[in-house]
């Protein structure tokens, strides 16, 4: 059995000390479906739980929360290689890209669309920690840069409103969004993978901390 240590900062969130990738995509899904009202926020090795509503008394339902998954079988099932991606994988992800600010972001390299497109789908990258959203990967690059990607900063006025699946670049890193947020990053491109899927009780994420990502263009056309 699993024991999860917890360090409370007031009445109103907590930060959850996790074992393994898995452990931490196991209590966060299990955290969201019985408190659809509390923020949860992802680390590396932790899991911080916001609660906004006051009239829900968050130490309670959480304690209990956790109660239930280190009781859970599922906490001793089989080794975390078989359930998600390992840390040396490489997942690929399909990218049609369309995005409204591939050509500004081409003009700030200095690049052609198609020189960007290249540069991006060329380099490798990790995923650095997960956070912001459920199933988002914040993606450094591995080796050398091909790009100065840290000299890009965030759009100066973010979006009240980016789509699903958005390949995006910021701030010297690249990522996806799993669903539609709120975001300040450079939209490139669109991706169909599904990052997120609450339902799945197993590998509710597509990424994991430490994982290789490689960028595959589909249905770009070449521009000078």
């Amino acid at each position: 059995m699993t024991t999860h240590k917890t360090s409370w900062f007031g009445d109103r969130a907590v930060v959850i000390d996790v074992a393994s990738p898995i452990d931490r995509e196991l209590v966060a899904t299990t955290v969201m479906r019985a408190l659809p009202e509390a923020v949860v926020r992802r680390g590396i090795s932790t899991l911080m739980v916001e609660m906004l509503s006051p009239d829900i008394n968050l130490e309670t339902d959480v304690r209990r929360v956790l109660a239930s998954v280190d009781e859970s079988p599922k906490a001793s099932q089989a080794p975390e290689a078989s359930i998600a991606p390992a840390a040396d994988a490489t997942i690929t992800i399909d990218v049609d890209y369309d995005g409204p600010d591939l050509v500004p972001t081409a003009t700030f390299f200095g690049l052609s669309n198609t020189e960007l497109v290249q540069a991006h789908t060329s380099q490798r990258w990790r995923v650095a920690l997960m956070g912001f959203a459920p199933g988002f990967g914040y993606l450094e690059p591995i080796e050398a840069p091909l790009l100065p990607w840290s000299s890009l900063p965030r759009r100066t006025t973010p979006r009240a409103m980016v789509p699903a699946g958005s390949v995006a670049l910021a701030a010297g890193m690249s990522a996806i969004y799993p669903t539609s947020s709120p975001g300040g990053w450079h939209l490139i491109g669109t991706s169909l993978r599904t990052l997120f899927d609450p339902h799945n009780d197993i590998r509710p994420t597509l990424l994991v901390p430490g994982a290789t990502v490689r960028f595959a263009a589909i249905n770009h056309e070449p521009t000078p």
